[in-house]
């Protein structure tokens, strides 16, 4: 038999007691070496600084300042990374550097936000991020970009009103009358040419469709704007590349603004474009041609090799290497740029006619009676030509919405406007198809097309009712 012992007991629980408190101890004791062994390491962690968020307005640079950030203790900070992720569809950009500052012109076109990440790496291996947002607005609209569309029409109506006002302003000094019967006689036969002339683009099947077409995009070119059920300049990034809802029935785009109000909005630009585009283009070739076609000998020679050379240059590499010559491009400088680069073919077109018209009977009776060469051109030259210029100003129209929606595709795009260009520029910048968005590439495009075409039929209807070489007997 085994005999009990009262003392093991006991024993047995003093020694897990006393193994309890060693493995206590030497917990506290690790616990107090590792915290301030932590504590150090968290003290001695770089911190980067990339300073506060800025705002901007385009057209200005911005110059990022990261001497702020702190290295490791005992470490030196040897390397900067700037990250630059501009929020318009444009692809990030990065910059590495060894000092702190650097100097970034973001206010590429297109552009409304920026995202700004600093990474900064010590001696020690170690290195810290930080981010800030760069917030770029447009530049307050002067008074010529307020009312621009008003002085433009101002000047056309002054134009036209100009030989009126001085025929009444001279009947009242000299007493005579106002208007006189041959004035009246010519006035009623000019309404009686006109009045013919739309009846005859009325029952014309495409005069007709062209009206139709361009009465409906010049009414939303009008009334756009005020229809637009939201601001196209109201920045919401929270809503961006939101799929076609009841509140944005064509979603929104890369910076949350309504697709629909963008098509509104861009009716009016695209439209008035292309018309005050083709009017400079026009303009500027029936003042060639004229000179051209009636002075002849020589300078014509001049004048028409120099014609041939800008008509050899593609347009669209013409267009393309003025507007990179500008650079940063507004929409005057879109106009200028389409207009001052399309007037060679009418030029050619007007010489053309010119040289028949300089050879006529009432030319050469005008002529022989002493009449200036100036007076001729203005009496019998130019009338002649006129139908001719308008046609062709009316297809030029076309031409030049299709230019302007290129030049943006491509990335020539007006800063701060919108345009049906503008839009598809931005919406292939962003894989509008791919992400669902299909109404921000089929919207614009469709009315690209459709408007070029109500111009197009308009153009080619005029020119079959006003050239008589092409008029139906």
């Amino acid at each position: 038999m085994h005999s009990y012992n009262s003392h093991s007991k006991p024993s047995s629980m003093r020694a897990v007691i006393a193994v309890a408190f060693i493995a206590v101890l030497a917990v506290g004791f690790a616990g107090l070496m590792v915290a301030p062994a932590e504590a150090a390491y968290m003290q001695e962690a770089p911190v980067a600084n990339a300073g506060p968020d800025v705002n901007i307005t385009v057209g200005q640079t911005v110059q990022f300042d990261g001497s702020a950030s702190v290295p490791s203790e005992g470490a030196t900070i040897f390397n900067y990374t700037w990250n630059f992720t501009i929020f318009a569809g444009t692809p990030a950009r990065q910059m590495y550097g060894v000092n702190p500052s650097y100097t970034f012109d973001i206010t590429v076109s297109g552009a409304h936000l920026v995202y700004v990440n600093l990474t900064v790496t010590d001696s020690a291996g170690l290195n810290a991020s930080d981010e800030m947002s760069v917030f770029i607005r447009e530049k307050p609209p002067t008074f010529f970009d307020k009312y621009w569309l008003e002085i433009f029409l101002i000047c056309i109506a002054s134009i036209l009103l100009a030989r009126p006002v001085y025929s009444v302003a001279k009947s009242l000094i000299t007493h005579e009358p106002i208007v006189t019967e041959a004035s009246r006689e010519r006035y009623r036969l000019t309404f009686k040419k006109d009045r013919k002339i739309f009846y005859q683009l009325i029952r014309n099947p495409m005069g007709a469709v062209g009206v139709v077409i361009l009465v409906f995009f010049a009414s939303l070119a009008i009334l756009g704007p005020s229809l637009a059920p939201y601001d196209v300049k109201a920045i919401d990034p929270a809503n961006a590349m939101e799929l076609p809802t009841p509140e944005h029935w064509m979603g929104t785009d890369n910076l949350g603004i309504d697709i629909f109000s963008e098509l509104l909005y861009g009716a009016r630009t695209s439209i008035v474009v292309g018309m005050v585009s083709a009017i400079i283009a026009s303009f500027l070739g029936a003042a060639v041609g004229l000179y051209s076609g009636y002075v002849g000998g020589w300078k014509d020679e001049v004048v028409m090799r120099l014609n041939d050379i800008v008509l050899s240059i593609p347009w669209l590499v013409l267009m393309i290497v003025v507007a990179a010559l500008l650079g940063q491009i507004d929409l005057t400088g879109i106009i200028l740029i389409i207009g001052l680069t399309g007037w060679s073919t009418t030029a050619r077109m007007v010489r053309a006619q010119v040289l028949s018209i300089r050879e006529r009977q009432y030319v050469e009776r005008a002529r022989s009676i002493g009449a200036g060469e100036m007076d001729i051109i203005r009496r019998h030259v130019f009338p002649n030509t006129f139908p001719l210029v308008f046609a062709n100003t009316i297809l030029t129209v076309a031409v030049s919405i299709l230019s302007e929606a290129t030049l943006s595709f491509l990335g020539l795009r007006p800063v701060g406007e919108v345009t049906w260009g503008t839009m598809l520029s931005f919406a292939q910048e962003a894989s509008a198809f791919q992400i669902g968005l299909h109404w921000w590439i089929l919207a614009p495009g469709l009315c690209i097309v459709i408007v070029v075409l109500g111009f197009t039929l308009l153009g080619y209807a005029l020119d079959e009712i006003l050239n008589p070489k092409l008029r139906h007997r």
